[in-house]
């Protein structure tokens, strides 16, 4: 986790030395002399208020402007894939929150003071509200259509979470972290390497028994990893007796927090030794509070969520003894792959390896998994006479870069202005592979179009 959150939740809209290309959209309009920068938010006089162009997002008690703009994996919207698109569903249960749809910026403070204050008596944590965590609600809020998937999502991995996390005593609070880690997405990626639903860089995971290799990456698996996560929770709680200093050292590293805490004088409360932490890690904990907020309240705010249509089922896992594609598995059971991706996240290239020293689980939807069982020797059969025809085919996506260390595929939405050529430039890879990824003939675009690509590391 260490320095991803740079990556996840950063770059916060500022002036001056930190983002002086934003500063243009205020410059001719608003005198530098009134700006003022508090905790990385900007803060513009309530009198120029209306000159902000719509972009404020909260105010203080002083009727100031906070502003706030998000680099993270949410906002980046990572559920624009075939891969959710094709088995969410809007929850009709939910349609009637349609009409609570209110602009979150004109609600007052003491709305959001109260709900807090609510979740703050249920919790062993401190959720403190205060303008930057409103900053952080107004931006989730600002994405509803992000913010819908995340819930939708959430109906099938909270349950999971919480009978880990209460197994590890952690506190049930903690499963929103990977609203800000990776919008619970298990196949996100940050460019620095921090992989799946909790983040965790390579290193950090093998010390977690999260291994990785060409087939499989445990830190994509939603059980191993959030296992993983609660684990090191658990012993960072431990080591400074303050969930708000461990959620910082599950984000900084602990050996960077104890420097904190050394520059700090030996403080151990969080809120003293946080002026002596780098920005993304100051924000860390005012994004989760937001989080909470947003996570519980979202009906409140007409947030409808987009739900997994696997959620509403039950699955089993089965153990498999050869090696069997996701494509061969879709068309004996006849189900979606998209559904068999969904729920095996942690095979890299869609496929189930085997080996005589290590077998590997999957699950499959109950129904789905009486069907393997009745055939599954037929399965097989037909597995093991198409398998030199699939590892030729694996052969190739890694020879050719397909995987080319990203750890999986991604979905890009092409976009009015795009090329193949900007778009081959922003992820590490030639246009001649984007091609053949997607079977193109040539490099003409449509915007809207869906493309495969791999990105490098």
């Amino acid at each position: 986790m260490t320095h991803h959150f740079k990556t996840i939740l950063s770059s916060l809209f500022i002036l001056g030395s930190f983002c002086p290309s934003e500063a243009e959209v205020f410059s001719s309009e608003i005198p530098d002399s009134t700006l003022t920068i508090y905790d990385s938010v900007l803060v513009v006089p309530k009198h120029h208020a209306h000159k902000t162009k719509g972009k404020e997002l909260a105010k203080d008690e002083d009727g100031d402007v906070l502003l706030v703009e998000d680099d993270s994996i949410m906002l980046k919207e990572v559920f624009s894939s075939s891969t959710f698109e094709s088995i969410a569903q809007i929850d009709s249960l939910d349609r009637k929150t349609m009409q609570l749809k209110t602009d979150a910026r004109l609600l007052p403070d003491s709305i959001f003071k109260k709900r807090m204050e609510y979740l703050d008596a249920h919790s062993p944590l401190l959720l403190d509200y205060n303008p930057e965590v409103r900053s952080y609600i107004n931006m989730y809020l600002n994405r509803q259509s992000s913010l819908a998937r995340m819930v939708g999502l959430s109906k099938y991995y909270y349950k999971m979470f919480e009978d880990i996390l209460d197994r590890y005593d952690v506190p049930m609070e903690l499963k929103h972290l990977v609203v800000i880690e990776s919008a619970l997405n298990p196949r996100a990626r940050s460019r620095v390497g921090a992989s799946g639903l909790w983040q965790f860089m390579y290193g950090t995971g093998r010390l977690y028994n999260l291994n990785s290799d060409s087939y499989v990456d445990d830190r994509y698996d939603p059980i191993k990893s959030t296992e993983a996560a609660a684990r090191l929770l658990s012993q960072l709680y431990k080591i400074y007796g303050d969930w708000n200093m461990a959620l910082a050292a599950y984000n900084y590293g602990s050996g960077n927090v104890n420097k904190a805490i050394a520059r700090s004088g030996g403080k151990k409360n969080y809120w003293e030794v946080r002026a002596y932490m780098p920005r993304e890690t100051r924000n860390y904990v005012s994004a989760f509070i937001a989080a909470n907020y947003v996570m519980n309240f979202y009906r409140q705010h007409g947030i409808i969520p987009e739900m997994p249509i696997i959620a509403h089922q039950a699955v089993d896992t089965i153990q498999v003894k050869s090696m069997v594609s996701f494509d061969l598995l879709a068309k004996e059971l006849d189900m979606p792959k998209e559904e068999i991706e969904f729920l095996n996240p942690q095979f890299k290239l869609n496929v189930v390896p085997f080996s005589d020293k290590k077998q590997y689980s999957i699950c499959l939807p109950s129904e789905k998994a009486l069907i393997f069982a009745g055939k599954e020797e037929d399965l097989y059969q037909i597995a093991k006479n198409d398998e030199q025809t699939l590892k030729k085919a694996l052969s190739y996506k890694v020879s050719s870069g397909a995987v080319a260390g990203s750890g999986g595929s991604i979905i890009y939405k092409v976009k009015r202005g795009d090329t193949l050529g900007r778009i081959a430039v922003k992820y590490g890879v030639s246009v001649k592979k984007i091609q053949t990824w997607n079977k193109m003939k040539s490099t003409k675009l449509s915007i809207g179009q869906r493309l495969t690509i791999y990105p490098r590391k």
